[in-house]
């Protein structure tokens, strides 16, 4: 029998596991705002759990994540060779005790897509790679996909303890549309003067497409071969 729509919501939430970093994109009238914070669980057919941003990670974002809002949450998962789950719904409610929580909506739809075999596309997008303690690097986007990006940064040092770690990708703020993305550095390749960081992006395949068209990268090496 062929599972429905909700058994394979559910199947895919539950790869999410407990206490794993979730981004939260929350959707406003002008613009849209994203904070990091924590899953922390489910129940079936009736809602999920995050945890309430602190203070730091909110920043101003704290005036509109509150009843009625819509988020889209997106997790990289830590088993499963490199997927992105996804998914859009309204916050429920948001709870101040005994714990500040996050309730959303269970969702009628959850994406899940491998960040596996993508084609990558040469690029020399200026940018600079913020990591969660405030460090910045300024680097290039040396190629792109729709999954992710290999970001070449100059330094002599070893950073490979950088491996795994959640960063964003900042481009100038004259480049055109979005000029930031958020995801997970999965490698680290250094060489005597410099080092590459394979990151995925949380971002999904028609933000990141519409992303590259601004950009004047050419789309049609992305269609299949037939």
């Amino acid at each position: 029998m062929a599972k429905t729509r909700q058994q394979l919501n559910l199947e895919n939430l539950a790869y999410i596991s407990a206490g794993s970093i979730v981004d939260v994109e929350i959707l406003t009238p002008t613009a849209s705002k994203r904070v990091k914070t924590e899953f922390v669980g489910l129940l079936h057919e009736r809602f999920v759990i995050l945890n309430y941003p602190s203070a730091k990670r909110l920043g101003n974002a704290g005036e509109y994540l509150k009843d009625g809002v819509v988020v889209i949450v997106r997790a990289v998962l830590e088993t499963g060779g490199g997927q992105v789950i996804a998914f859009r719904q309204q916050v429920m409610s948001v709870s101040s005790h005994p714990a500040r929580l996050i309730y959303l909506n269970f969702p009628t739809e959850v994406q899940l897509f491998s960040l596996r075999s993508q084609t990558r596309i040469p690029t020399l997008l200026a940018a600079k790679i913020k990591f969660n303690d405030e460090r910045e690097m300024q680097g290039v986007i040396k190629d792109i996909s729709v999954t992710g990006v290999m970001f070449d940064v100059k330094s002599k040092a070893d950073l490979s303890e950088l491996k795994n770690t959640q960063c964003h990708i900042m481009l100038d703020k004259n480049n055109k549309g979005v000029t930031e993305f958020s995801g997970q550095i999965c490698s680290v390749k250094s060489h005597a003067t410099s080092a590459q960081f394979g990151i995925q992006l949380t971002a999904s395949e028609d933000e990141m497409k519409v992303f590259m068209k601004d950009h004047f990268i050419d789309l049609t090496v992305l269609e299949p071969l037939v």
